[in-house]
């Protein structure tokens, strides 16, 4: 018996699906009725023959449409489940299911609900963008969390630790896989020139390190003489950091970084298999995607020592680890990769190892009915 299944969170897919979405509906179609995905916006809806997406309307403004989405689309949500007969709701976060979980709660729906783990929810959201009153702001948000968590049926995360903490918290099965990661548009090219440039793919914010990075690249080009550039891509979400950055640049004079602003997948892919090594400096991560992806395309990788990173990119992946916000200790990490091309080799092939294990060939798939099989079990 194949399910009809929704994704329900603000992740905005535009007006048209992108190839790398239509290969992910693809390969989810496979095992399910129908998929459909319902966010906020006001673009117009997309349907196509693997999901309809839908986007729910109210206003021009951003923060009206958020508050909408989450906490008053009740009516909106009900007769959406019920028209389309919805039997398997995934909540992109425990405050996106708060609507659904008041749903369980007040009517008599049997859908099965999930809600994602990517981390600490509350403080990646709260350290995106500047707030006001954030004390009160998470203390809402922290009851909010407890009661979605109390009454989904099962929790879907991307790192074992975290998650496992939160479903014996609350007492819930889980289970952990990685998200979607594109493995036909991230795949290793062999190129006629060398690779070249170092590279960070991700939005410009404190959590990400960003200003750490252009820090040690600094001093390490210092200490080196290294010519080749380094590559920053991604959003500027927070842009009095992003300014701060840019700053740092200009008052040192740096000449060989360049912001490139936010790519497409097939962009990004581009440059990860033109460049020689991907750098990090999270403070937090759940399973970064940007790491799978680069280990498709064959791209070693040097991270801060975090959970989420650690294991599995550190312990059986590609990646060099150097403890966090220690210059002294990436610039050695640098130095270290720079001066043995054997262990650069080595790398590359570990990382394109575990990737393949990880979101290979319909994993994805397999994953969501394992789930799926969890959820129905008798």
């Amino acid at each position: 018996m194949k399910r009809n299944l929704l994704f329900y969170g603000t992740t905005d897919y535009g007006e048209k699906l992108s190839n790398s979405d239509k290969t992910k509906f693809k390969e989810l179609k496979e095992g399910f009725e129908n998929i459909f995905v319902l966010s906020q916006g006001i673009q117009k809806n997309i349907e196509s023959e693997y999901v309809k997406v839908v986007y729910s309307k109210k206003t021009n403004s951003q923060l009206l449409n958020y508050l909408n989405f989450y906490f008053f689309n009740f009516i909106f949500f009900k007769n959406f489940i019920k028209e389309n007969n919805i039997d398997i709701v995934s909540a992109k976060d425990p405050i996106s299911a708060f609507i659904p979980t008041l749903l369980k709660k007040t009517t008599k729906n049997d859908f099965k609900l999930i809600i994602e783990h990517h981390g600490n929810f509350i403080d990646l959201l709260l350290t995106q963008k500047r707030y006001y009153f954030k004390g009160f702001i998470s203390f809402v948000l922290k009851l909010i969390s407890n009661f979605t968590y109390q009454n989904c049926d099962i929790i879907r995360g991307v790192h074992n630790d975290a998650t496992l903490l939160i479903a014996e918290k609350f007492d819930k099965n889980y289970i952990v896989f990685p998200a979607w990661v594109d493995n036909k548009t991230f795949i290793s090219k062999k190129l006629s020139v060398p690779r070249r440039n170092v590279l960070f793919v991700g939005n410009v914010i404190p959590r990400k390190g960003v200003l750490f990075l252009i820090k040690a690249f600094e001093q390490f080009t210092i200490k080196t003489g290294y010519q080749n550039k380094f590559l920053i891509v991604g959003d500027h979400p927070n842009i009095d950091y992003s300014n701060i950055c840019k700053s740092f640049i200009r008052n040192n004079k740096i000449n060989n970084i360049e912001f490139l602003m936010k790519k497409s997948p097939t962009e990004i892919a581009e440059l990860m298999n033109n460049s020689e090594l991907l750098v990090m400096a999270s403070s937090f991560e759940g399973l970064p995607r940007v790491l799978i992806e680069s280990g498709l395309c064959k791209l070693p990788s040097i991270s801060s020592n975090i959970n989420g990173i650690s294991t599995p990119f550190g312990f059986e992946g590609g990646t060099m680890l150097y403890e966090e916000n220690n210059l002294d200790d990436f610039t050695s990490c640098l130095k270290k990769f720079y001066e043995d091309s054997s262990l650069r080799e080595k790398m590359a092939e570990k990382s394109f190892s575990l990737s393949v294990k990880l979101s290979g060939e319909g994993k994805f798939l397999e994953s969501w009915k394992n789930l799926e099989s969890i959820l129905y079990e008798r």
